[in-house]
């Protein structure tokens, strides 16, 4: 038979009401199978038929004929038979709608796409169809519990790792390959997810008293069944959410939600394994039950009408949340959000004795440690943010120079260091990147996910540069080293023996040292306004002056002598004649001051300090500067002033009950 008609009685409301459903058959009655628009036709003549009073017609090519005639449509007959199609009923009700004030007649088209009613073949079912202590019932609680968990800790790992200002350790930006699979694997991570909506549609589809008549179970079983189903469906889904954002490789995003449906299926694979006689007799048992083949009446039309809108609101809400949260991160990685917006820059002690620069007739001697110091975003080249070299007296741009710049160099796959006014040769560079220092070859958008040594330019290339990047952001109390709070991601300095450095890690300057070799005193130099003068982040220091002074470099009461930090080393600079100068006219220590551009390494420079960190120049090794020339080095032939090497020159004068207040008043000499 093509259809065949079945009766069942639903008690609702008190009121017996009769329903009827068809089931139609997949083949005419010579055995070819019928296509979709033949079954439409059917259904639908007879639904009509039905309401017209019972009838029975054939139908050909949609036009009506007496009952029991043959259409013969492409060599096959389609036939209905009263006695072999369906038992007739009284017309008085109607296929699927029941003809009362209660309830709405439900349309004639749902027949067509209406299924029966059974149960998932899931472990979650066996929660409501086993009893509470049987093996089959805590087989399924064991995975519910293992899903939970195992998505659980998938969700807790993907939320590790993340700061206070970035804590879904999303990263800064990625690349274009990555961003197109985001959105891709979203629409397949929607539509691979069916926990949510196998848990509503059962929760919408069959009623209490069917499910409680047919099964003698508790419906609360059933709802918490599916409502497991929902908590599983959305943990899937949160983790895929981070995964999707937290992925900076297309293929790394495809694993992981490859493992993520994989955990949420063990389900639906336990309960394969079981129906198998894999895990047991008992578990076959409770899995081959008829219970599973068991027909549900449905709810209520109205009833299932809203709930079909429901959800279908909680489908779309879903996938167009997700799509909002992607493409709001992804707007986030674009506008540089989660880019550290200064840096500190510490570069070794490398040398370029013969540095071109455009902006000269002569060589230049670059000492890299010179271009030490914080820099700033300054845009965005590729993707990634270009870092901008700032003041030594202050973290601005400069006003009258031009900062140095780290980027991410297309051509040569790495991140660069490079200034427009220093060059490899006089000729034109093979690259259109002409670095200075460049990185290994990396794709990454971070600067401080660069790893392993760079290559330095020295006149050739040296490939064991030493470089760190540090980002002067903070995101506790305790990246200040403890002595400062955090604030707008920025260390507020508040203990008083720790006031320097973007972390707070550089000791409070002595404002008065004495030199143990020849006992001169030395203090810092105030501004008008009685804050210390700096480069480099540390302070300027000159030397007080007193009748007739001499020591191990002879100076005369009229010389201006002084002590400026250079990036990595204190430099000791003595101008002859000079005590009437103001510090700032004779050594350039103006807002735009560069130990570089303003050649700090000059004839009047008498003495340099070992590479140090510190603030201050106290317990550090000095060396009296010789004789010049290419055959001495970059910085002459060095002479040690203290024995044995590493006692230091200078110590703080703690002995001086003296203010810094009284210092800047007495300081006459800047002004």
């Amino acid at each position: 038979p093509l259809f065949r008609v079945s009766s069942r009685v639903d008690r609702e409301g008190g009121i017996n009401n009769k329903r009827r459903g068809i089931t139609m058959s997949d083949q005419d009655e010579e055995g070819v199978a019928l296509n979709g628009t033949e079954r439409s036709h059917v259904i639908q003549k007879l639904a009509q038929d039905e309401r017209n009073g019972g009838s029975m017609a054939t139908i050909t090519e949609g036009v009506e004929e007496p009952p029991n005639q043959n259409d013969r449509r492409h060599g096959r007959r389609i036939s209905i038979a009263g006695g072999v199609v369906f038992h007739h009923y009284s017309s008085q009700n109607t296929l699927e709608g029941i003809n009362d004030d209660n309830r709405k007649e439900e349309p004639s088209e749902d027949v067509a796409y209406r299924d029966a009613i059974t149960l998932p073949q899931s472990t979650h079912t066996l929660l409501y169809t086993e009893k509470v202590l049987s093996i089959a019932y805590g087989f399924a609680v064991l995975i519910v519990g293992v899903s939970i968990t195992c998505l659980a800790l998938a969700l807790a790992d993907n939320l590790s790792g993340g700061t206070p200002g970035n804590p879904f350790n999303i990263p800064i930006n990625v690349s274009p390959s990555v961003r197109a699979a985001q959105y891709f694997s979203l629409i397949v991570a929607v539509i691979m997810e069916e926990e949510i909506p196998t848990g509503l549609f059962l929760l919408r589809t069959i009623p209490k008293s069917s499910l409680e008549n047919k099964l003698g179970t508790s419906y609360i079983k059933f709802v918490v069944s599916a409502l497991f189903r929902l908590v599983i469906g959305y943990l899937f889904l949160f983790n895929v959410l981070l995964v999707i954002v937290q992925s900076e490789r297309v293929l790394d995003m495809f694993y992981d939600m490859l493992a993520l449906q994989f955990v949420s299926m063990i389900d639906d694979i336990a309960f394969r394994l079981a129906q198998l006689d894999i895990l047991g007799k008992h578990l076959r048992n409770a899995t081959s039950a008829t219970c599973f083949l068991t027909e549900f009446e449905r709810k209520p039309y109205l009833f299932r009408k809203k709930m079909t809108i429901f959800v279908k609101c909680i489908y779309s809400l879903n996938f167009l949340t997700l799509l909002g949260l992607v493409i709001h991160v992804g707007a986030l990685q674009k506008n540089g959000h989660f880019q550290c917006s200064t840096v500190t820059v510490t570069f070794g002690e490398e040398i370029w004795e013969k540095a071109w620069v455009t902006t000269s007739d002569e060589d230049m001697v670059l000492v890299y440690s010179y271009f030490n110091g914080v820099y700033a975003k300054d845009g965005t080249h590729a993707g990634r943010p270009v870092y901008r070299e700032l003041k030594k007296s202050e973290d601005e741009p400069f006003e009258t120079r031009i900062g140095a710049e780290l980027k991410y160099c297309e051509e040569e796959s790495a991140w660069v260091f490079t200034h427009e006014n220093i060059r490899k040769t006089h000729t034109s560079e093979e690259s259109s990147c002409p670095w200075l220092l460049r990185s290994p070859d990396t794709i990454a958008y971070d600067l401080m996910d660069v790893s392993g040594e760079w290559e330095i330019w020295v006149g050739v290339i040296n490939q064991k540069a030493k470089m760190s990047v540090t980002c002067n952001e903070c995101n506790s109390d305790t990246e200040c080293n403890l002595n400062g709070v955090c604030t707008d991601h920025k260390c507020v300095c508040t203990n008083p023996a720790y006031l320097s450095g973007s972390h707070c890690e550089l000791e409070t300057p002595c404002p008065r040292i004495i030199s143990e070799i020849d006992g001169t005193v030395w203090s810092v130099v105030y501004a008008e306004n009685c804050e210390h003068i700096h480069e480099y982040g540390s302070p300027v220091y000159s030397l007080i002056q007193s009748s007739n002074m001499t020591g191990v470099i002879p100076i005369d009461v009229n010389d201006r002598v002084s002590l400026v930090y250079s990036g990595s080393r204190w430099l000791e600079f003595q101008a002859v004649g000079g005590r009437n100068i103001s510090l700032e006219k004779l050594q350039g220590l103006s807002s735009d001051y560069h130990a570089f551009w303003n050649e700090a390494y000059d004839i009047d420079t008498v003495a340099v300090s070992d590479p140090t960190t510190g603030s201050t120049p106290v317990g550090v090794d000095f060396y009296r500067i010789g004789e010049r020339g290419v055959q001495h080095g970059p910085w002459g032939v060095l002479y040690p002033f203290q024995e044995p090497p590493g006692r230091g020159v200078f110590r703080c004068d703690t002995t001086t009950k003296v203010t810094e207040a009284e210092l800047c008043k007495n300081q006459t000499m800047l002004r």
